[in-house]
């Protein structure tokens, strides 16, 4: 089954953050004083939807889109009653954006330049501060202090959320027997149900929630999802690319040099495994902002290569922890006659060369 992406995540918490506004619209008696801006939020929602991977990809190499977005927010508070504003909730669920692109750090900067955009505007229109602050210095406090704790606990919450999603949609089919078995146990064994509640609690279903690494394993789920075989080389590492920076957030591109030569399918499982390690050891290790995926060919050789600007390989090199795979990998490339090499990349970060020599290319 397919991890859900980071996009979905985006659209979900608008979505609900739209419900809930609309809910605390009725709850405050006044469900037609904002409808037409809660329209417009929900039509912007849906345009949201129609483009929200290259606005994904935009905000990875521009944060400035980021800051207008939660300026937007911030302006919405301002002009339905910035201490009483049914969209408080909208505006915190905007923040998703900014917590998956940048972590914890982001989102609560994020919600700080919300808070303080709210008050900055508010002071511009004159509203007085003094008059009304016994009546309503908790709402002062919650638009203050509630971005900001929503944005950095934003990162968490959706890590939750994709755990639980995640291990379910990553459930393979060989756990249908174990799921069958304890179905049977539980309308065969009446007299011991919590033995098989605690049996239950110990599926991997469970164990996953707490295990796994959230976006490697969402990632890893992408990646290896099976890619029509009818296409080509080329056509197949785009669409790794593009699996790959829609769950990693990371820019990447492909760059083929030279005439595209059918090679052997006997090195496509080969190719595709090096390329899909070289972007997970990426995603976990590289803190890397772009990701070239080159495919070139000459006259000698068939040669994929991967690097990154991330933060390198230590002085251990390969030997780092993580890389047990590309090392591995090496030994199976050699056995092909082929060879891999992972080294430092000038003037940053890490490359993976996968070469073919001309006589394994048909």
């Amino acid at each position: 089954m397919h991890a859900i992406s980071n996009h979905t995540y985006v659209i979900g918490t608008r979505g609900v953050g739209l419900l809930l506004t609309a809910l605390l619209l009725f709850v405050q008696q006044r469900p037609l004083d904002w409808w037409s801006l809660w329209v417009a939020l929900l039509l912007g929602t849906f345009v949201l939807l129609m483009f929200v991977q290259p606005v994904m990809r935009a905000a990875v190499r521009q944060p400035w889109i980021l800051g207008a977005d939660v300026a937007i927010a911030a302006m919405v508070i301002v002009i339905t009653d910035p201490w009483n504003s049914p969209f408080f909730v909208y505006a915190c669920a905007v923040l998703a954006l900014p917590a998956i692109v940048s972590g914890w750090r982001g989102g609560l900067l994020a919600g700080l330049l919300c808070s303080g955009l709210v008050f900055m505007l508010v002071a511009l229109l004159g509203v007085s501060f003094g008059s009304t602050l016994a009546h309503i210095w908790w709402r002062w406090a919650l638009v203050a202090v509630g971005p900001a704790l929503v944005g950095a606990t934003m990162p968490h919450m959706l890590h939750r959320m994709r755990s639980s999603v995640d291990a379910l949609t990553k459930l393979p089919l060989s756990d249908e027997p174990v799921l069958r078995e304890l179905s049977q146990r539980a309308s065969t064994d009446s007299s011991a149900p919590g033995r098989w509640w605690a049996d239950m609690a110990r599926t991997p279903v469970q164990d996953a929630d707490v295990a796994v690494s959230t976006r490697v394993e969402s990632l890893r789920v992408a990646l290896y999802t099976p890619i029509d075989d009818t296409l080509t080389l080329t056509e197949w590492a785009h669409q790794y690319a593009t699996r790959f920076e829609q769950h990693a957030l990371i820019a990447t591109r492909v760059v083929l040099l030279g005439r595209p030569t059918p090679h052997d399918e006997l090195f496509t499982p080969l190719i595709r495994r090096v390329l899909i390690e070289a972007l997970l050891n990426v995603a976990q290790h590289a803190h890397a902002d772009t990701v070239v995926i080159m495919i070139r060919y000459d006259k000698r050789s068939l040669t994929l290569l991967v690097h990154d600007d991330g933060a390198g390989l230590p002085v251990t090199g390969i030997a780092r922890a993580g890389l047990h795979s590309l090392q591995a990998l090496m030994y199976r490339t050699s056995e092909f006659g082929c060879r891999l090499e992972v080294f430092n990349h000038s003037p940053a970060g890490v490359a993976v060369r996968l070469i073919i020599p001309l006589e394994y290319v048909a």
